[in-house]
Protein backbone atom coordinates (compact mmCIF):
# COMPACT_ATOMS: atom_id res chain seq x y z
CA UNK A 1 0.00 0.00 0.00
CA UNK A 2 1.50 3.21 -0.72
CA UNK A 3 1.10 6.72 0.76
CA UNK A 4 2.58 8.94 2.91
CA UNK A 5 5.80 8.22 4.44
CA UNK A 6 5.89 6.62 7.98
CA UNK A 7 8.63 6.77 9.88
CA UNK A 8 8.88 3.48 12.69
CA UNK A 9 11.43 4.54 15.76
CA UNK A 10 12.46 1.81 17.66
CA UNK A 11 14.73 2.35 20.94
CA UNK A 12 16.81 -0.96 21.47
CA UNK A 13 18.78 -1.52 24.63
CA UNK A 14 19.44 -5.54 24.96
CA UNK A 15 16.81 -6.67 23.15
CA UNK A 16 18.54 -9.57 21.79
CA UNK A 17 16.18 -12.34 22.94
CA UNK A 18 12.95 -10.33 21.25
CA UNK A 19 14.34 -8.04 18.57
CA UNK A 20 13.58 -10.65 15.75
CA UNK A 21 9.88 -10.57 16.56
CA UNK A 22 9.44 -6.82 16.91
CA UNK A 23 11.04 -6.20 13.63
CA UNK A 24 9.42 -8.95 11.74
CA UNK A 25 6.35 -7.34 13.08
CA UNK A 26 7.61 -3.61 11.63
CA UNK A 27 9.00 -5.01 8.62
CA UNK A 28 5.78 -7.44 7.86
CA UNK A 29 3.16 -4.21 8.04
CA UNK A 30 0.44 -4.18 4.73
CA UNK A 31 1.59 -0.83 4.34
CA UNK A 32 5.13 -0.67 2.42
CA UNK A 33 5.93 2.95 2.65
CA UNK A 34 7.94 2.50 6.04
CA UNK A 35 11.30 3.86 7.16
CA UNK A 36 12.38 1.96 10.24
CA UNK A 37 14.71 3.32 12.06
CA UNK A 38 16.63 1.06 15.03
CA UNK A 39 18.48 3.37 17.56
CA UNK A 40 21.00 0.82 19.24
CA UNK A 41 21.58 2.48 22.51
CA UNK A 42 25.13 1.13 23.80
CA UNK A 43 23.20 -2.28 23.77
CA UNK A 44 25.87 -5.23 25.29
CA UNK A 45 24.32 -8.73 24.19
CA UNK A 46 24.77 -8.09 20.15
CA UNK A 47 21.40 -6.16 19.86
CA UNK A 48 23.47 -3.60 17.71
CA UNK A 49 25.01 -6.24 15.27
CA UNK A 50 21.40 -8.04 14.86
CA UNK A 51 20.38 -4.14 13.72
CA UNK A 52 22.83 -4.03 11.13
CA UNK A 53 21.67 -7.35 10.18
CA UNK A 54 18.06 -6.61 9.58
CA UNK A 55 19.32 -3.55 7.66
CA UNK A 56 20.96 -5.53 5.10
CA UNK A 57 18.07 -7.65 4.87
CA UNK A 58 15.48 -4.69 4.33
CA UNK A 59 16.85 -1.29 2.80
CA UNK A 60 14.05 0.09 4.31
CA UNK A 61 15.70 -0.08 7.70
CA UNK A 62 18.53 2.15 9.17
CA UNK A 63 20.39 2.08 12.48
CA UNK A 64 21.82 4.41 14.51
CA UNK A 65 24.52 3.45 17.01
CA UNK A 66 25.27 5.76 20.24
CA UNK A 67 26.77 5.26 23.45
CA UNK A 68 23.94 4.01 26.47
CA UNK A 69 21.57 7.47 27.29
CA UNK A 70 18.60 6.14 27.85
CA UNK A 71 15.25 5.39 25.85
CA UNK A 72 14.36 9.07 25.43
CA UNK A 73 17.98 9.98 24.11
CA UNK A 74 17.29 6.76 21.49
CA UNK A 75 13.82 8.25 20.55
CA UNK A 76 15.31 11.52 20.25
CA UNK A 77 17.91 10.38 17.64
CA UNK A 78 15.25 8.40 16.03
CA UNK A 79 13.51 11.92 15.65
CA UNK A 80 16.17 14.28 14.36
CA UNK A 81 16.75 11.11 11.86
CA UNK A 82 13.25 11.15 11.20
CA UNK A 83 11.61 12.39 7.39
CA UNK A 84 8.46 10.07 7.30
CA UNK A 85 4.88 12.19 7.38
CA UNK A 86 3.51 10.32 10.40
CA UNK A 87 6.00 9.05 13.65
CA UNK A 88 5.74 5.43 15.06
CA UNK A 89 7.33 4.23 18.60
CA UNK A 90 7.93 0.78 18.94
CA UNK A 91 9.98 -0.31 21.77
CA UNK A 92 12.62 -3.55 21.16
CA UNK A 93 10.90 -6.46 23.50
CA UNK A 94 7.21 -5.59 21.52
CA UNK A 95 5.50 -5.85 18.77
CA UNK A 96 2.40 -5.06 16.47
CA UNK A 97 -0.16 -5.88 14.75
CA UNK A 98 0.58 -6.16 11.12
CA UNK A 99 -1.88 -3.77 10.03
CA UNK A 100 -1.11 -0.67 12.40
CA UNK A 101 0.15 1.48 10.08
CA UNK A 102 -2.16 0.93 7.47
CA UNK A 103 -5.27 1.34 9.33
CA UNK A 104 -4.27 4.25 11.85
CA UNK A 105 -2.60 6.29 8.49
CA UNK A 106 -6.04 6.08 7.07
CA UNK A 107 -7.80 7.18 9.79
CA UNK A 108 -5.26 10.69 9.71
CA UNK A 109 -5.19 10.73 6.30
CA UNK A 110 -9.32 10.55 6.12
CA UNK A 111 -10.05 12.68 8.94
CA UNK A 112 -6.85 15.26 9.19
CA UNK A 113 -6.75 14.21 12.97
CA UNK A 114 -3.30 15.46 14.49
CA UNK A 115 -3.01 12.36 16.84
CA UNK A 116 -4.77 9.00 16.51
CA UNK A 117 -4.65 6.47 19.53
CA UNK A 118 -5.15 2.70 20.13
CA UNK A 119 -5.55 -0.03 22.81
CA UNK A 120 -2.85 -2.52 23.50
CA UNK A 121 -2.50 -6.38 24.79
CA UNK A 122 -0.52 -7.19 27.73
CA UNK A 123 0.86 -10.66 26.79
CA UNK A 124 2.31 -12.87 30.11
CA UNK A 125 1.19 -16.18 28.64
CA UNK A 126 -2.48 -15.03 27.64
CA UNK A 127 -3.10 -11.86 25.36
CA UNK A 128 -5.53 -9.69 27.41
CA UNK A 129 -6.83 -6.03 26.10
CA UNK A 130 -6.53 -2.67 27.27
CA UNK A 131 -8.34 -0.26 26.22
CA UNK A 132 -11.55 2.03 25.32
CA UNK A 133 -14.36 -0.52 24.03
CA UNK A 134 -15.83 2.43 21.54
CA UNK A 135 -14.12 5.14 18.57
CA UNK A 136 -14.33 7.94 19.97
CA UNK A 137 -13.60 11.60 17.95
CA UNK A 138 -12.13 14.81 20.35
CA UNK A 139 -11.84 17.94 18.63
CA UNK A 140 -10.75 21.37 20.71
CA UNK A 141 -12.61 24.49 18.96
CA UNK A 142 -11.50 25.66 22.15
CA UNK A 143 -8.52 26.21 24.65
CA UNK A 144 -11.47 25.40 27.34
CA UNK A 145 -12.18 22.66 25.54
CA UNK A 146 -8.65 21.31 25.24
CA UNK A 147 -8.28 21.87 29.05
CA UNK A 148 -10.83 19.68 30.46
CA UNK A 149 -8.95 17.11 27.41
CA UNK A 150 -6.04 16.77 29.10
CA UNK A 151 -6.75 16.74 32.71
CA UNK A 152 -9.68 14.52 32.52
CA UNK A 153 -8.33 12.44 30.05
CA UNK A 154 -4.92 12.16 28.95
CA UNK A 155 -3.23 12.49 32.85
CA UNK A 156 -5.70 10.43 34.11
CA UNK A 157 -4.88 7.67 31.52
CA UNK A 158 -7.94 6.99 30.26
CA UNK A 159 -6.27 7.38 27.08
CA UNK A 160 -3.04 5.47 27.99
CA UNK A 161 0.05 7.51 28.42
CA UNK A 162 2.51 5.33 26.70
CA UNK A 163 3.61 7.08 22.91
CA UNK A 164 3.81 3.82 21.68
CA UNK A 165 -0.40 3.57 21.43
CA UNK A 166 -0.34 6.89 19.22
CA UNK A 167 0.84 7.95 15.90
CA UNK A 168 2.18 11.53 16.01
CA UNK A 169 2.38 14.08 13.16
CA UNK A 170 6.24 15.11 12.48
CA UNK A 171 5.16 18.38 11.37
CA UNK A 172 3.52 19.40 14.77
CA UNK A 173 6.69 17.80 16.70
CA UNK A 174 8.93 19.69 14.62
CA UNK A 175 7.32 23.02 14.27
CA UNK A 176 6.51 22.97 18.56
CA UNK A 177 10.63 21.32 19.06
CA UNK A 178 9.01 18.58 21.09
CA UNK A 179 11.54 16.28 22.18
CA UNK A 180 11.97 13.77 25.13
CA UNK A 181 13.10 15.16 28.18
CA UNK A 182 16.17 13.09 28.83
CA UNK A 183 16.66 13.83 32.31
CA UNK A 184 13.33 11.83 33.04
CA UNK A 185 13.53 8.95 34.19
CA UNK A 186 9.96 7.61 34.55
CA UNK A 187 7.30 8.76 32.85
CA UNK A 188 8.91 10.19 29.72
CA UNK A 189 5.98 8.88 28.38
CA UNK A 190 3.59 11.10 29.63
CA UNK A 191 5.32 13.97 29.71
CA UNK A 192 5.64 13.76 25.53
CA UNK A 193 2.43 13.07 24.92
CA UNK A 194 0.65 15.74 27.31
CA UNK A 195 2.94 18.25 25.53
CA UNK A 196 2.17 16.91 22.14
CA UNK A 197 -1.68 16.68 22.49
CA UNK A 198 -1.52 20.26 24.13
CA UNK A 199 -0.60 21.64 20.88
CA UNK A 200 -3.45 19.10 18.78
CA UNK A 201 -6.65 20.45 17.35
CA UNK A 202 -8.62 16.80 17.01
CA UNK A 203 -7.65 12.89 18.13
CA UNK A 204 -9.66 9.79 17.03
CA UNK A 205 -9.20 6.88 19.28
CA UNK A 206 -9.46 3.32 17.52
CA UNK A 207 -10.49 0.59 19.80
CA UNK A 208 -8.11 -2.10 18.94
CA UNK A 209 -5.34 -3.78 20.88
CA UNK A 210 -2.68 -3.41 17.99
CA UNK A 211 0.64 -2.67 19.96
CA UNK A 212 1.66 -6.07 21.79
CA UNK A 213 3.20 -5.00 25.42
CA UNK A 214 5.79 -7.73 26.37
CA UNK A 215 5.82 -8.62 30.43
CA UNK A 216 8.68 -9.26 32.24
CA UNK A 217 11.32 -8.79 35.46
CA UNK A 218 12.51 -6.22 33.58
CA UNK A 219 10.48 -4.04 33.14
CA UNK A 220 10.18 -0.84 34.64
CA UNK A 221 6.47 -1.17 35.73
CA UNK A 222 8.02 -4.17 38.39
CA UNK A 223 11.35 -2.43 39.41
CA UNK A 224 9.79 1.33 40.16
CA UNK A 225 9.10 1.74 43.57
CA UNK A 226 6.39 4.60 45.29
CA UNK A 227 9.56 6.96 46.21
CA UNK A 228 10.99 7.00 42.19
CA UNK A 229 7.67 7.02 40.72
CA UNK A 230 6.90 10.32 43.32
CA UNK A 231 10.53 12.06 42.70
CA UNK A 232 9.80 12.35 38.93
CA UNK A 233 6.42 13.00 38.81
CA UNK A 234 7.21 15.80 40.99
CA UNK A 235 9.82 16.90 39.19
CA UNK A 236 8.13 16.26 35.87
CA UNK A 237 5.15 18.80 37.14
CA UNK A 238 7.97 21.63 38.44
CA UNK A 239 10.04 21.27 35.48
CA UNK A 240 6.67 21.49 33.10
CA UNK A 241 5.23 24.21 35.27
CA UNK A 242 8.30 26.26 34.55
CA UNK A 243 8.34 25.67 30.48
CA UNK A 244 4.26 25.56 30.34
CA UNK A 245 2.40 27.93 32.84
CA UNK A 246 3.60 31.15 31.00
CA UNK A 247 0.68 29.70 28.31
CA UNK A 248 -3.01 30.74 28.79
CA UNK A 249 -3.73 26.94 28.18
CA UNK A 250 -1.57 26.18 30.83
CA UNK A 251 -3.61 28.14 33.65
CA UNK A 252 -3.98 27.41 36.27
CA UNK A 253 -1.06 24.71 36.21
CA UNK A 254 -1.82 23.59 39.96
CA UNK A 255 -4.85 21.81 38.13
CA UNK A 256 -2.66 19.86 35.64
CA UNK A 257 -0.32 18.94 38.82
CA UNK A 258 -3.07 18.33 41.21
CA UNK A 259 -4.06 15.90 38.34
CA UNK A 260 -0.89 14.04 38.00
CA UNK A 261 -0.24 13.76 41.69
CA UNK A 262 -3.69 12.70 42.17
CA UNK A 263 -3.13 9.74 39.94
CA UNK A 264 -0.05 8.71 41.60
CA UNK A 265 -2.20 8.58 45.09
CA UNK A 266 -3.80 5.22 43.60
CA UNK A 267 -0.83 3.54 43.71
CA UNK A 268 -0.30 4.46 47.96
CA UNK A 269 -3.84 3.08 48.27
CA UNK A 270 -3.40 -0.52 47.00
CA UNK A 271 -3.55 -2.59 50.32
CA UNK A 272 -3.96 0.42 52.49
CA UNK A 273 -6.45 2.63 54.29
CA UNK A 274 -6.80 5.87 52.44
CA UNK A 275 -5.69 7.53 55.68
CA UNK A 276 -2.57 5.34 55.20
CA UNK A 277 -2.22 6.24 51.57
CA UNK A 278 -2.24 9.94 52.18
CA UNK A 279 0.22 9.55 54.80
CA UNK A 280 2.43 8.04 52.99
CA UNK A 281 2.25 9.76 49.84
CA UNK A 282 3.43 12.76 51.87
CA UNK A 283 6.34 11.92 53.19
CA UNK A 284 6.99 10.32 50.10
CA UNK A 285 6.61 14.01 48.17
CA UNK A 286 8.00 15.45 51.23
CA UNK A 287 11.75 13.22 50.22
CA UNK A 288 11.61 14.60 46.83
CA UNK A 289 13.23 18.38 47.28
CA UNK A 290 9.89 20.29 45.24
CA UNK A 291 8.13 20.11 48.88
CA UNK A 292 8.06 23.94 49.30
CA UNK A 293 6.89 24.08 46.02
CA UNK A 294 4.51 21.93 46.39
CA UNK A 295 2.84 23.71 49.32
CA UNK A 296 2.99 26.49 47.56
CA UNK A 297 0.63 25.18 44.11
CA UNK A 298 -1.47 23.91 47.22
CA UNK A 299 -1.76 27.12 48.90
CA UNK A 300 -2.95 28.48 45.63
CA UNK A 301 -5.34 25.55 44.76
CA UNK A 302 -7.10 25.75 48.49
CA UNK A 303 -8.43 28.93 47.29
CA UNK A 304 -10.25 27.64 43.93
CA UNK A 305 -12.55 24.29 44.71
CA UNK A 306 -14.78 25.53 42.21
CA UNK A 307 -12.18 26.26 39.02
CA UNK A 308 -10.51 22.85 39.92
CA UNK A 309 -14.26 20.82 39.15
CA UNK A 310 -14.79 23.17 36.67
CA UNK A 311 -11.39 21.79 34.36
CA UNK A 312 -11.49 18.38 35.97
CA UNK A 313 -15.42 17.27 36.69
CA UNK A 314 -16.45 17.14 40.50
CA UNK A 315 -15.16 13.29 40.76
CA UNK A 316 -11.53 13.72 39.66
CA UNK A 317 -11.72 17.46 40.96
CA UNK A 318 -12.91 16.34 44.29
CA UNK A 319 -9.62 14.22 45.28
CA UNK A 320 -7.31 16.97 43.40
CA UNK A 321 -8.65 19.64 45.66
CA UNK A 322 -8.93 17.33 48.51
CA UNK A 323 -5.21 16.08 48.39
CA UNK A 324 -3.88 19.65 47.96
CA UNK A 325 -6.19 20.66 51.32
CA UNK A 326 -4.77 17.80 53.06
CA UNK A 327 -1.32 19.02 51.92
CA UNK A 328 -1.99 22.32 53.03
CA UNK A 329 -3.76 21.54 56.47
CA UNK A 330 -3.09 18.23 57.51
CA UNK A 331 -7.27 17.32 57.61
CA UNK A 332 -7.78 14.11 55.27
CA UNK A 333 -12.35 14.49 55.69
CA UNK A 334 -12.29 15.96 51.79
CA UNK A 335 -10.05 13.12 50.37
CA UNK A 336 -11.64 10.37 51.57
CA UNK A 337 -15.27 11.73 50.42
CA UNK A 338 -13.70 12.23 47.37
CA UNK A 339 -11.87 8.34 47.27
CA UNK A 340 -15.14 7.37 48.79
CA UNK A 341 -16.89 8.47 45.65
CA UNK A 342 -14.09 7.17 43.38
CA UNK A 343 -13.97 3.64 45.02
CA UNK A 344 -17.97 3.74 44.27
CA UNK A 345 -17.15 4.61 40.17
CA UNK A 346 -14.36 2.01 39.95
CA UNK A 347 -16.54 -0.87 41.55
CA UNK A 348 -19.36 -0.16 39.12
CA UNK A 349 -17.14 0.36 36.32
CA UNK A 350 -15.44 -3.01 36.64
CA UNK A 351 -18.52 -4.87 37.41
CA UNK A 352 -19.53 -3.23 33.92
CA UNK A 353 -16.62 -4.57 32.13
CA UNK A 354 -17.24 -8.21 33.39
CA UNK A 355 -20.57 -8.07 31.74
CA UNK A 356 -21.18 -9.88 28.18
CA UNK A 357 -20.39 -7.08 25.14
CA UNK A 358 -23.58 -6.59 24.73
CA UNK A 359 -24.77 -5.44 27.36
CA UNK A 360 -22.44 -2.14 28.09
CA UNK A 361 -24.47 0.86 27.60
Amino acid sequence: MSGPLASVIVPVYNAASYLDKCAASICGQTYSNLEIILVDDGSSDGSGALCDELAEKDPRVQVIHQENRGVSAARNAGLNAASGTYIYFVDGDDWVGETLVEETAAIMERGGYDCCTWGHTLEDGESVYFGRRREIVFRFPAEEEKRRFLCRWVVPCRLDWSVCNRVFRREIIQRNGLRFAEEQALFEDLDFSFRYLACCQSLYYLPKGLYAYRQHGASALHISALQAWSANLLRMVWRQDRELSGQPLFQPFYVYGGTVLAVLLDNFMKGRTAEQGLTQAAACLRACGEWEYLLEQAGMAVEDRRGIQKICGRRLGGQVFGFYWYLRTGDPAAYLRANRVQVCYTALRDLKNKLPYGWRK
